[in-house]
């Protein structure tokens, strides 16, 4: 069920994060100290519009407070946040009569099914030995989820934004793809690591 035009308080941040990911804030401005607290209060969720550089993304994540991590002096609070979602903004309001904090109508993104490919699970598989040093491959079968998957390549929040409105065919193709750049990358550093160093 989407549940469409349901307002929440927004904080817009250049974070972008998947349903499970989790991340910690430093939270210091008066509108987002209110925010979090009321979300704490009456347990909550807030909603994480991904900011660009340039534009607020009708993208972003919609999470929770798992934890409290400190309370300063100041009132300021670092806090342990979680993503159960994410979302589409319909109606981004930036200045409210009843609160100091952006709201914002939206419709949260469905989970779709993502069957990994057999190249898709080979080439994870490779990554991970490569990794761990070692061809245990003991872990390897809880490893291929889509969230592992996403974790594991460390898709930047760009990337993230890019492969959340792809196909099934073509999230494989990009996940394929970073595993081989970052398979590269690992090799490099392994031989540098060892002092060949390449010419």
């Amino acid at each position: 069920m989407n549940n469409n035009n349901l307002d929440y308080g927004m904080f817009p941040l250049r974070i972008f994060l998947f349903p499970g990911e989790q991340t910690t804030l430093h939270i210091f401005e008066p509108r987002y100290l209110q925010l979090v607290t009321e979300c704490l209060e009456n347990n909550e969720y807030f909603g994480i519009p991904y900011q660009g550089k340039t534009t607020l993304s009708e993208l972003g994540s919609l999470v929770k407070v798992n934890q409290i991590l400190k309370k300063y002096e100041s009132g300021e609070l670092d806090v342990l946040i979680e993503c159960q979602s994410n979302f589409k903004i319909h109606h981004f309001q930036n200045k409210n009569e009843n609160k100091l904090y952006p709201l914002g109508s939206l419709s949260k993104i469905q989970k779709t099914t993502f069957e990994p490919s057999p190249e898709l699970i080979k080439h994870a598989k490779n990554y991970l030995s490569h990794l761990l040093d070692d061809s245990k491959e003991t872990k390897s079968e809880e490893l291929i989820s889509l969230n592992n998957l996403t974790n594991l390549v460390n898709l930047s929040d760009d990337e993230k934004i890019k492969f959340i409105g792809l196909n099934e065919n073509k999230k494989n193709e990009f996940l394929v793809n970073k595993f081989k750049f970052n398979l590269i990358l690992l090799t490099q550093e392994k031989m540098v690591d060892q002092n060949f160093y390449l010419n």
